[in-house]
């Protein structure tokens, strides 16, 4: 990797929203989720940054998740996705 190449990291967003019919990802368990990731990812012998985030702009569609730099999103990434968001960690973690 050279020196202007940023290594990746999978951004959480756990902002938390008040308010009647306000959707948020922290409201949605995104910090479950992401102890849900980092123990698999334990589990498969990987090490992978994950950190918080205060906002992916995707409050509707959360919990929401980002690889960045890069892009990917994972969008209402509940408990059922941890194994795919590993995988496609896993699978493109030396990029």
């Amino acid at each position: 990797m050279s020196d202007h190449e940023q290594a990746k990291t999978l951004y959480v967003c756990v902002n938390r929203r008040f308010g009647m019919g306000t959707p948020s990802c922290a409201m949605r368990g995104s910090e479950k989720i992401m102890s849900m990731i980092k123990e698999e990812l334990n589990k498969r012998g990987l090490s992978f940054p994950i950190e918080k985030i205060m906002c992916l702009g995707q409050c509707p569609k959360g919990p929401a998740m980002r690889i960045a730099p890069g892009g990917e999103f994972f969008l209402e990434a509940r408990k059922d996705k941890v194994d795919e968001i590993v995988d496609w960690i896993e699978a493109n973690m030396g990029e």
